[in-house]
């Protein structure tokens, strides 16, 4: 009887044969952890040194505030020098700014009847130049998908 020559499973290990993991680079603006009721967003706080008030006064007034760098220690930056932001997560002029999620809830859905508004409003201009002898089809909005023979 020939005498086995394979390797013993029990002397590989599939840890010896892994892969080295590729070297990735940091993203420019770390992402804050998700916190539960909160959206987040960076806001321009400056651009090629001038300060950008207006757009902050913006952000202010859409309900954004400012975070404190004490309370996301995860992101490990420290804010940019001399500005007018030392307390805040601040990274090339861009400012990191929270608010409470139903307020973000309530823009979308305002955003979402503008536009729903408007298309109808296309609609109805479209279809007021229609000919009896050549109707217009009105165009579908919704999308429908089957999948086989349905």
């Amino acid at each position: 009887m020939a005498e086995d020559t394979r390797t013993k499973r029990d002397t590989t290990s599939r840890d010896q044969e892994k892969r080295e993991k590729a070297w990735e680079s940091a993203p420019l603006l770390p992402q804050p952890d998700p916190r539960e009721g909160l959206d987040h967003r960076w806001a321009r706080a400056s651009s090629r040194g001038e300060s950008d008030n207006i757009n902050i006064s913006q952000a202010l007034r859409e309900g954004w505030e400012p975070v404190l760098a004490s309370d996301y220690p995860e992101l490990q930056v420290k804010s940019d020098r001399g500005s007018q932001y030392p307390d805040n997560v601040l990274v090339g002029g861009l400012l990191l700014m929270s608010r409470p999620a139903e307020i973000g809830d309530q823009f979308r859905e305002r955003a979402a009847r503008e536009s729903e508004g408007q298309i109808e409003a296309l609609d109805q201009s479209f279809f007021r130049e229609q000919d009896p002898r050549m109707p217009l089809i009105k165009p579908e909005r919704k999308t429908r998908i089957s999948f086989g023979d349905n």
